[in-house]
């Protein structure tokens, strides 16, 4: 895809703000009629730009009351443990936010649960039960000053 426009950073940002909005909506936003709209918004999702739509959750409201960073340093590097490591990371629902990261630790994770007995669970069952961790770093979340899912378009755009 070409680079976005004006008008594809108007849908966007108008999408990230509230998905449900319906395509008159959006359109007005945008400053476009309904039809160019839609047309642009398939192309976004076809380019990957837009990857899905989702309902946000607030956590707490389904007794996901523990939320922690996890750090974990794998006791090698090889591709075989990586991919067994990256298996479980897919097959665990506990698991919402994993990233290969820069200094000691080789991947940051985080993680929500029910309790903490469910979150020791989670790291003494199946995180080092995994075989492949040698150590695993768990900061617990006191509080959320801040949660965004949406991206700095106009920012991004600036730089």
């Amino acid at each position: 895809m070409s680079a976005l426009d004006k008008f594809d950073l108007a849908i966007l940002s108008t999408l990230q703000s509230d998905a449900r909005q319906s395509l008159a909506e959006v359109a007005g936003k945008a400053g476009l009629s309904p039809s160019p709209t839609w047309r642009r918004i398939r192309a976004l999702e076809d380019a990957g730009v837009i990857e899905r739509q989702v309902a946000i959750l607030n956590p707490h409201s389904v007794g996901l009351t523990v939320s922690a960073f996890v750090q974990v340093v794998l006791s090698d590097h090889s591709p075989a443990a990586r991919k067994l490591f990256e298996e479980f990371v897919a097959r665990d629902s506990r698991i919402v936010d994993c990233a290969t990261v820069t200094g000691k630790a080789r991947y940051i994770m985080s993680v929500v649960a029910r309790s903490a007995g469910e979150l020791e669970h989670f790291i003494n069952d199946g995180l080092l039960a995994t075989g492949v961790v040698r150590d695993a770093s768990t900061e617990f979340v006191l509080r959320r000053v801040k949660r965004q899912t949406a991206l700095p378009l106009a920012d991004a755009n600036e730089a």
